[in-house]
């Protein structure tokens, strides 16, 4: 059985280890033996980061899905360091407002956000973290994809937006529906077989 490395963020984290519920990671585990790193909330420091904890050539291919370029680093989240789907959260704008209120703490940072955060920096940043992501797995074979649209984010090679899949189909399993779900794993298992990944 060939070996998936999955990384990123919650569009590709195991929600099942806080529900009840089959997203399209899980699907691809069914037919692959799998080890998914991925985890909700994360930067993409964080994205690059699990992928530097791992031996990448222990696995036949690595899946990358890659982040919103907006969020700040934080090494403990404030309201999801005990969570277990969003332990490792990164902060993000709309998050900070929808707890600002149960959470004084979150104040500084929503003012951040509000009075100084610049997105050309944050874009800036976000592209050199994705050219050392390039750069480490420069020798694996790689599937990069995006829930968001990275048009103008980055260019990778061998990449696949469901940015419209999310718009279209969105829903409460790795923030997709059910049919959402069942077209991502389809046209990556199509992408994988093409990849000579069949069993």
């Amino acid at each position: 059985m060939k070996k998936i490395l999955i990384t990123g963020d919650s569009f590709a984290a195991d929600w099942q280890v806080k529900y009840n519920i089959v997203g399209w990671p899980n699907l691809i585990g069914q037919r692959y033996q799998v080890t998914n790193l991925a985890q909700a909330g994360c930067g993409e420091y964080k994205i690059y980061k699990q992928l530097a904890s791992q031996n990448l050539s222990n696995f036949d291919i690595v899946l990358i899905s890659h982040t919103s370029p907006y969020r700040i680093y934080c090494s403990s989240h404030p309201v999801h360091k005990n969570d277990p789907l969003h332990a490792n959260s990164d902060f993000i704008y709309s998050d900070v407002v929808e707890n600002v209120d149960k959470r004084s703490d979150l104040s500084n940072i929503k003012y951040y956000f509000e009075n100084f955060f610049d997105m050309d920096h944050a874009k800036f940043i976000h592209r050199l973290i994705c050219k050392e992501i390039v750069n480490l797995t420069q020798n694996v074979s790689v599937i990069h994809l995006s829930f968001f649209d990275y048009q103008d984010v980055f260019e990778f090679n061998n990449f696949l937006s469901f940015y419209d899949i999310f718009k279209n189909h969105r829903g409460s399993v790795n923030h997709l529906n059910e049919m959402g779900n069942k077209i991502v794993y389809k046209k990556l298992i199509e992408v994988l077989e093409n990849e000579n990944m069949a069993d």
